[in-house]
């Protein structure tokens, strides 16, 4: 069996990306971890898996024949195969995940992917979606950015005190009281900074 690298792309069987950053990170990633059914996806746009990983219930036979050494499956209902892929990851010594193909179809499952990335406090994963990335932060943070970019927070913790700079609307050791309180704010240079009292957030940014 293929074994798998830092940095590595995993890829969810939502809606193939269409945005040429998701399509960049997936032509110049160098391990591949598939979920399920993506793999048939990958396959079809000309892409090979390293591993594919899943209950398998949504991949194809011919694909799972051709690739049968390549195989990983977990039958664990309480996760995801989203998450499935990232635990075999971290199990084996990957720190530096990028994920697409986690958006589309149906939005639960795009919401669960989002926040699932709560729970990897030593991992550096990044989330692309085909408007822009989801980033988990656990501490004290100078986030590269762009004038004018759209950013959005969240936090599932409403006694995080956050306090910011180089945002259109900074917080001042202020908490996120709602899921939507921390939408639709606007990065005013190069970078923004975050501080957080504890805890952890997910940040989205758009792209250029």
């Amino acid at each position: 069996m293929n074994t798998l690298k830092n940095p590595l792309l995993i890829v969810a069987n939502g809606d193939f990306p269409k945005h040429i950053i998701s399509l960049k990170i997936l032509k110049e990633a160098k391990s591949i971890l598939a979920c399920d059914g993506a793999a048939d996806k990958l396959i079809n746009n000309g892409y090979t898996p390293n591993i594919i990983i899943g209950d398998l219930d949504s991949i194809s036979n011919k694909t799972k024949i051709k690739f049968s050494e390549r195989l990983i499956e977990v039958n664990n209902q309480t996760e995801n195969d989203l998450r499935k892929a990232i635990n075999y990851a971290v199990k084996h010594s990957i720190t530096d995940i990028s994920i697409i193909g986690a958006s589309g179809k149906r939005e639960d499952h795009m919401i669960g992917n989002i926040f699932s990335l709560l729970n990897y406090k030593d991992v550096n994963i990044k989330l692309f979606t085909d408007t822009g990335v989801f980033t988990c932060i656990h501490a004290d943070q100078k986030i590269e950015s762009h004038k004018g970019q759209q950013v959005s927070i969240f936090s599932l913790d409403s006694t995080i005190k956050i306090t910011s700079n180089n945002l259109k609307f900074n917080f001042n050791k202020q908490p996120i009281s709602t899921l939507f309180s921390g939408t639709l704010n606007e990065s005013k240079g190069d970078f923004f900074e975050l501080k957080i009292s504890h805890g952890n957030l997910i940040v989205f940014q758009t792209y250029a």
